[in-house]
């Protein structure tokens, strides 16, 4: 079985270094990039099976990235994990960033700094293939 592929999308060394050695051990491969401005490639190039996304990055932000990658073809399905330090997650109103409603909210919302056994529980659920789990039980 291959390994499930998550791309971090952060602009902040530290952070992208913890999150991919916290990955990595759990079994993951982790991909980076450090701007939201050039991640579509990436995206296009890694394929991964979920994006972790920071809001506040330089040139572009995770929010306005977050918009082009839902209205991707090919790629706006993948879930994301916004992380950020910017708001506590109980308080995190994804409708006061983007209003427009054809856009889907993310998948999750965790915020810095992260609870490494939630995190990778909320990894593993979100990438498990659950039409396959299904289709097995139902066999």
């Amino acid at each position: 079985m291959r390994k499930k592929k998550i791309l971090i999308i952060d602009d902040e060394p530290d952070v992208v270094t913890y999150l991919s050695a916290v990955l990595v051990s759990n079994g993951f491969e982790a991909f980076s990039i450090s701007e939201a401005a050039n991640a579509m490639n990436k995206v296009c190039e890694v394929k991964p099976d979920l994006i972790c996304l920071d809001i506040v990055m330089p040139k572009e932000t995770g929010i306005s990235f977050y918009s082009k990658l839902r209205q991707d073809k090919k790629c706006g399905k993948i879930p994301v994990i916004i992380i950020s330090g910017v708001v506590e997650s109980e308080k995190f109103d994804f409708r006061s960033y983007i209003q427009d409603d054809s856009i889907p909210p993310p998948e999750y919302y965790l915020e810095k700094p992260i609870d490494v056994v939630g995190f990778i529980k909320k990894i593993n659920e979100l990438t498990s293939n659950k039409k396959l789990t299904k289709k097995l039980r139902a066999s």
